[in-house]
C-alpha cells in the first residue's frame, strides 16, 4: 500500500496529525527530473523541537538552492505515528514528497544530544534500514551525521558511515558532489566512503579500529592503512556570506522556537570550563550589522513571522549589538513585532537594549549565574558575579518585567554545602529587590540540571557525582524554597543525566547497549514522560557492562575515544584551565586576552578583537498595500480548508491566517497592553480532522483595500488546502462575527466506506429488522431529536447525493456537537473526520437562507 493512499488513515489515529502532513509555506517541492542527489535532514526528535533547529534550516535553503540536489525534511515520529505505521506496514517518510525513507541517496542526521540516539534506531528501522554500517549493502541510502554530539561519535560509530565535525555549509556540499561523482563512475560503496575521507572534516570509522590505551578503561580509535590519524573539524568564518536562508520553512504547529532567528554570532569568547560549545564552535565569528538587518526584514516578509531572535553563544560579546537592536526596532515596533535575544549576560543588558526589547511585547528574563557563589563561578570560569546578577535583575525589574528566569548547575566540581545555600540566598536576595522595586513579588522559575564532565572541556577528565548524590543536592534546593511561592523549580531528572554523560564520553562499546535499550522500549529519552532508566540498565547487564566504568575519573595521560577529532583548542590548554580551576583562578576571555601569550588553541583563525564601526545604512520602507486611513475598518474573508490542511488545530490553523495577512502585507490592527494581539475574530472552531469549505474570519485594519487585490494577495499567501473564497468590507452597524452567525451545516458522504461498515454495525447491534439505510438513519435521528428536546437539530438527506445534512445551533452554544449526533446514530468512532462543516448560516438580511430550511 503507498504511503500517500494510507497516511491519511493513519493521521486520524494520532495525537498531533499537523506534525506529518507537510505542505508548509516555503517547503520546497523539486521534480524528480534532473535531480542528482536525494537528500534526506533527519532530525531524530519531534517536529516541533527540529523546525526550532537553525543548522537544519541553513542546511535545507542550502541545497535546494542546488537545482541537481533535493532536501527534504524527516523527523523522528511520535510513538503513536510509529505503531501507525507498523500497523499499516508503511514505511518512515520524508514531508516534501513523502518519499520512502530507504529510496533517498543519503541521510543526513542532525546529532545535537545523546539522549536522542534511540531515535536514530527507530527512525532506521521505520525506513528499512539496516541499524549497522557493516550490513548495508550497495543500494542503501549512505548515513552521515553532524553536529555537537559528532563531537565523540563513538558509541554511534557503527551505525554511521561517515560524520562531519564542524560547520556544514560548504562541507557538505563537497561531500554531495564527491558522492555523486563517484556513483556517476560506478565506484562501490567502499571506495566512496575511503575518498570522503579525503575531504577535511570527514571521519569515516569503518577506515579506523579500536584499542585499549594504556591507563585507560575506555576505548580509543586508531586508522588503518591510509586514513588521518586526527579530523580537524571545518570551520566557516563569513557568516552569511555567501547565503543564509530567509524563506524559511514556517512550521503548520507551533514549533518551540516559532520565530525568525538570526544567528548574529557563532562560538564564544567566554571560556566557562563545563562548556562544550566554546571548543566546538570555535572561534568567535560575527555577522555584518547590515547583512543582520537585511535578513530580518526579508526573513518577515517572506514568513509572516511576529517574532524575530538574534542568536549567539554568547550575544552580549556581539560587538554591534546595541544598534543593531535600536535599528531594528525602530523599523519592527510599528508592526508590533517583538525582538528578544539569547544568552544575554547581565553586564550585556545597556538601558538601551532593555527599552528596545520592551517596546512591543515583554516575555521572560533570564539570568544563568549556574553556580550559587563567586567562589564557584571563578572555579568554573563564570565572567559574573553576585553584583552582576543583582544589577541586572533590578534593571529588568524596573523596566516592568515580572517574570525571571534563573539557570543554575549542581554538581558542580569543588562544590561545597555552602555553593548550595549560595543558590537559596541568591534568589531570596533577587526576591526581595523584585519586591522593593515593583511592590509585589516577582515570580521566578529556577531549573535546576546537573554537571557532566563533557569531552573537549577541561573538566572532561573529573567524575560525574552519582545519581543518588545529585537527587539530595536537588531536594536540599527545593526543600528551602518551597516555602516561596512565587518561585517555581523545574529540576531536570537526575537519571537522564547520567545516561547524557554515559553516552557523551562514551566509546564503541556502547553501540549494542543502545539497541538492546531500543529493544526494550527506549523512545524520546529526552522527554521526561518517556524515559525509563531501567530500560537502560537491563541493557547494560544484557551486555554485561557496567554504566558507571563511564562517570568516573580518567587519567590525564591517557589517550580517550575522542582524542581523534580536533576542535582547534590544544589538549595543554584544558590540562591547564583544569589546575587553574582548582586554583580558582579566572582566565580571561579570547577578546581580552593576549593570544601570544595564551597560545591556547593551533588556529590561525582567532577571534577578530576589534571592529570597525558599521557604515551607516537607511532603513528600508516597507512597500505599503492599501491606503491609510483615521479609523479602523472591518474586514471579512472567508476560505475552505480542505485535504492535509484539515489536520491543522484551531490554534495552528488561526497562526496561519494571520501569518498569511503579514505576508500578504496586509496591516492588522492590534490591541493595546504589553501583549499586543491582532484584532482578529474567528467563528467556532472546527473539530480537528473536518474539513471546511467555507469558514470565516474577520479582522480590523486602519488601511481601506481594494477587495479583489486583497482576495489575490491572501491566495497567494496561504499554505496548500487552504484557499481564499471572497472578501468584503463589514459596515459599522452590523453586529461582530460571532453575534451573526445562527448555525453551523454539516454533511456526512454516506458512500464512504468506513461510513457504510459503522453503519452496518449499528443496526446489527441493534437487532434492527431489514431497513432501508436512510430510513434507519432517519429514524435514528429522529429518535435524537426526540430525546434532546432542548437543543434545535435539523437534517435532510440527500439520496441523490447519498449525503447526510445536518444543521445545529452555533458551536459556542451548549449541546450536542455534529460528532456527537454521527456517533449516536452510526456507531462511528472518531466521526470528525468523515464530517464536513458546509459553511456558516448568518442570520442577517441578505444572507442564504439554510440549506436545511429551503428543503
Amino acid at each position: 500500500m503507498s504511503v500517500k493512499g494510507s497516511l491519511e488513515a493513519v493521521l486520524e489515529r494520532v495525537e498531533k496529525p499537523g506534525r506529518y502532513i507537510g505542505g508548509e509555506w516555503n517547503a520546497v517541492h523539486k521534480d524528480p527530473a534532473g535531480i542528482e542527489a536525494r537528500i534526506a535532514l533527519v532530525f531524530p526528535d519531534v517536529y516541533e523541537i527540529g523546525m526550532s533547529y537553525l543548522g537544519q534550516k541553513i542546511l535545507y535553503d542550502i541545497l535546494n538552492s542546488q537545482p541537481s540536489l533535493a532536501a527534504e525534511r524527516v523527523f523522528a515520529p511520535w510513538p503513536d505515528l510509529e505503531e501507525g505505521l507498523r500497523s499499516n506496514r508503511l514505511p518512515l517518510f520524508s514531508l516534501e514528497s513523502r518519499l520512502p525513507l530507504g529510496r533517498f541517496d543519503i541521510l543526513g542526521f542532525s546529532l545535537l544530544y545523546e539522549l536522542n540516539y534511540s531515535n536514530i534506531l527507530t527512525v532506521l528501522d521505520l525506513g528499512g534500514i539496516p541499524f549497522l554500517s557493516a550490513d548495508r549493502g550497495e543500494g542503501s541510502p549512505l548515513l552521515l551525521a553532524g553536529g555537537p554530539a559528532a563531537f565523540n561519535p563513538e558509541p554511534v560509530s557503527d551505525i554511521f558511515d561517515a560524520f562531519l565535525l564542524g560547520d556544514g555549509e560548504d562541507a557538505f556540499l563537497e561531500i554531495i558532489e564527491r558522492f555523486i561523482t563517484l556513483r556517476k563512475s560506478g565506484a562501490r560503496r567502499e571506495h566512496i566512503l575511503s575518498s570522503l575521507a579525503e575531504i577535511p572534516g570527514v571521519y569515516v570509522p569503518g577506515l579506523y579500529e579500536s584499542y585499549a590505551p594504556r591507563g585507560s578503561a575506555l576505548l580509543a580509535r586508531r586508522p588503518k592503512t591510509g586514513a588521518p590519524a586526527r579530523i580537524r573539524k571545518r570551520i566557516k568564518m563569513h557568516l552569511g556570506r555567501p547565503s543564509y536562508p530567509e524563506a524559511i520553512v514556517v512550521p503548520d504547529i507551533q514549533a518551540v522556537f516559532d520565530r525568525v532567528t538570526i544567528e548574529v554570532a557563532r562560538g564564544c569568547p567566554q571560556r566557562c570550563r563545563f562548556c562544550q560549545a566554546t571548543g566546538i564552535y570555535f572561534p568567535f565569528r560575527v555577522m555584518e550589522p547590515a547583512l543582520v538587518r537585511k535578513k530580518v526584514r526579508r526573513s518577515l516578509a517572506a514568513t509572516g513571522f511576529e517574532d524575530v531572535s538574534l542568536s549567539a553563544l554568547s550575544i552580549s560579546d556581539y560587538p554591534f549589538l546595541e544598534e543593531t537592536v535600536t535599528a531594528l526596532m525602530d523599523e519592527l515596533a510599528g508592526k508590533k513585532i517583538s525582538l528578544s535575544l539569547s544568552s544575554l549576560r547581565p553586564k550585556g543588558l545597556s538601558a538601551a537594549v532593555a527599552e528596545n526589547i520592551l517596546k512591543v511585547r515583554k516575555t521572560g528574563f533570564t539570568l544563568v549565574p549556574e553556580a550559587g557563589t563567586d567562589r564557584l563561578r571563578r572555579v568554573i570560569n563564570k565572567e559574573l558575579d553576585n553584583q552582576d546578577i543583582l544589577e541586572a535583575a533590578a534593571t529588568a525589574f524596573g523596566r516592568g518585567w515580572r517574570l525571571l528566569k534563573l539557570y543554575f548547575m549542581v554538581g558542580l566540581p569543588t562544590e561545597k554545602e555552602e555553593d548550595l545555600e549560595g543558590i537559596v540566598r541568591l534568589v531570596e536576595e533577587i526576591l526581595r529587590l523584585g519586591k522593593s522595586v515593583m511592590k509585589a513579588p516577582p515570580r521566578i522559575n529556577l531549573s535546576l540540571s546537573s554537571f557532566i564532565p563533557k569531552p573537549h572541556t577541561p573538566f572532561q577528565w573529573l567524575s560525574m557525582e552519582e545519581e543518588q548524590t545529585l537527587g539530595e543536592k536537588q531536594r536540599f534546593i527545593r526543600s528551602r524554597l518551597s516555602r516561596l511561592r512565587s518561585v517555581a523549580i523545574k529540576a531536570h531528572p537526575t537519571g537522564s543525566s547520567v545516561l547524557e554523560a554515559v553516552f557523551s564520553r562514551g566509546d564503541r562499546r556502547l553501540g549494542p547497549v543502545l539497541v538492546q535499550a531500543w529493544k526494550r522500549g527506549a523512545r524520546f529519552d529526552s522527554w521526561k514522560d518517556r524515559f525509563d532508566f531501567s530500560r537502560w540498565e537491563e541493557a547494560f547487564i544484557a551486555e554485561r557492562m557496567d554504566y558507571r566504568s563511564y562517570l568516573g575519573l580518567l587519567d590525564k595521560d591517557a589517550v580517550l575515544p575522542w582524542d581523534h577529532i580536533e576542535t582547534g583548542i590544544k589538549k595543554e590548554f584544558l590540562l591547564s584551565e583544569l589546575d587553574k580551576a582548582i586554583g580558582e583562578e579566572r582566565t580571561a576571555s579570547c577578546l581580552d586576552s593576549d593570544c601570544g601569550r595564551c597560545r591556547g588553541c593551533d588556529s590561525l583563525l582567532r577571534p577578530q578583537k576589534a571592529h570597525p564601526p558599521p557604515a551607516e545604512t537607511r532603513a528600508a520602507r516597507p512597500a505599503s498595500f492599501g491606503r491609510r486611513t483615521d479609523q479602523a475598518l472591518r474586514y471579512e474573508a472567508f476560505y475552505e480548508k480542505r485535504g492535509l490542511a484539515r489536520f491543522l488545530s484551531h490554534r495552528d490553523l488561526t497562526n496561519h491566517l494571520q501569518r498569511s495577512l503579514r505576508r500578504a502585507g496586509v496591516e492588522v490592527a492590534h490591541s493595546a497592553g504589553f501583549h499586543p494581539k491582532m484584532l482578529v475574530s474567528y467563528v467556532p472552531a472546527l473539530p480537528l480532522g473536518m474539513e471546511a469549505k467555507e469558514e470565516c474570519f474577520e479582522f480590523r485594519s486602519y488601511y481601506r483595500f481594494e477587495e479583489r487585490a486583497l482576495l489575490r494577495r491572501l491566495n497567494r499567501s496561504a499554505r496548500s488546502g487552504i484557499r481564499f473564497l471572497r472578501v468584503r468590507r463589514v459596515s459599522d452597524s452590523e453586529a461582530s462575527l460571532n453575534e451573526r452567525i445562527k448555525g453551523t451545516i454539516y454533511s456526512l458522504d454516506l458512500k464512504d466506506l468506513d461510513v457504510r461498515a459503522a453503519l452496518e454495525a449499528r443496526k446489527t447491534s441493534l437487532g434492527a429488522r431489514p431497513i432501508d439505510d436512510i430510513d434507519f438513519i432517519q429514524n435514528e435521528l429522529g429518535r435524537l431529536i426526540e430525546g434532546n428536546p432542548g437543543f434545535p437539530i435539523a437534517f435532510r438527506v440527500d439520496r441523490s447525493e447519498m449525503r447526510l445534512y445536518l444543521e445545529l445551533p452555533a458551536l459556542s452554544r451548549r449541546g450536542l456537537r455534529p460528532q456527537d449526533v454521527v456517533s449516536a446514530v452510526f456507531g462511528l468512532e472518531n466521526a470528525s473526520v468523515r464530517l464536513t462543516r458546509e459553511r456558516l448560516v448568518f442570520g442577517q438580511a441578505g444572507d442564504q437562507p439554510s440549506l436545511l430550511a429551503a428543503d
